[in-house]
C-alpha cells in the first residue's frame, strides 16, 4: 500500500514537472514568434527604383476600356501580374477582390499573357467580370516582371511605391505597409539603422 501511494506521488511530482517544461517552451515559442520581424514581399532588382516615376504603358482589357499605367490618376493601382497555370496567383485572388471591394481609393488590375480561353475560364471561376482585367506580354515587359505571382504599386501620382514578388496574403499586405512607410521594401524598412539618441551638451 505504501508502495503504490509512493509510486502515485511520483507519476504526479513528473506529470506536473512535464507540464511546466511545456509550459515554458510554449512561452519560448511565443517570445521568439514576436520577435521574428514578417518577411514582407521579395523584391527582385530590376526596372524602375521604387519611389521613381512608374513606367508609363497603355492597353486594353478584356472589356476593351483602355488602362493607363504609370500615368497620374486619382486612384492608386495595385498590379497584379498573374497566370492561369499559377497555382500561388490563384490562392491570393479572393484576397485581392476583398481588397479591391474594400478601399475606394485602390483600383486593382489583373495582367496577365496567354491564351484567351484560360483567362476567360480562369475569370469567371473566380468571379472577375467587371475587373480591370489586362492581357498583354507588353506590360510585363516593360516593368520586367520576370517571376509570378508579382505586384507593384504605383500612386496617384504615377510613382512607383512598393514591388514584389507576393507568394502569400502576408506578402500582399506588406506592399501596403512600405507604401505607409516609404521604404522600398519591409525588410529595408527594418533593417534601417535606428537615428542615433542625441543629448543636449
Amino acid at each position: 500500500m505504501t508502495a503504490l501511494l509512493i509510486s502515485n506521488i511520483l507519476l504526479w511530482c513528473l506529470l506536473i514537472a512535464l507540464a511546466l517544461v511545456v509550459f515554458g517552451l510554449i512561452r519560448q515559442i511565443g517570445v521568439l514568434h514576436a520577435r521574428i520581424a514578417p518577411a514582407g514581399a521579395l523584391m527582385v532588382d530590376k526596372g524602375v527604383a521604387v519611389n521613381q516615376p512608374a513606367p508609363q504603358v497603355t492597353a486594353e482589357d478584356l472589356l476593351g476600356r483602355p488602362v493607363n499605367f504609370g500615368y497620374a490618376n486619382d486612384r492608386t493601382q495595385l498590379l497584379f501580374f498573374l497566370s492561369p497555370t499559377c497555382p500561388i496567383c490563384k490562392s491570393l485572388l479572393p484576397a485581392l477582390r476583398a481588397i479591391d471591394k474594400a478601399r475606394d481609393d485602390l483600383e486593382v488590375v489583373y495582367i496577365s499573357d496567354g491564351e484567351p480561353e484560360q483567362q476567360r475560364k480562369l475569370i469567371k471561376e473566380f468571379g472577375l467580370e467587371g475587373a480591370r482585367y489586362v492581357v498583354s506580354p507588353q506590360v510585363g515587359m516593360t516593368y520586367q516582371i520576370g517571376k509570378l505571382p508579382y505586384a507593384v504599386m504605383i500612386d496617384r501620382q504615377g510613382l512607383l511605391k512598393a514591388k514584389g514578388l507576393v507568394n502569400s496574403r502576408e506578402h500582399l499586405d506588406s506592399l501596403f505597409e512600405t507604401e505607409h512607410l516609404g521604404a522600398a521594401t519591409l525588410q529595408e524598412y527594418l533593417n534601417k539603422p535606428s537615428p542615433s539618441m542625441h543629448t543636449p551638451s
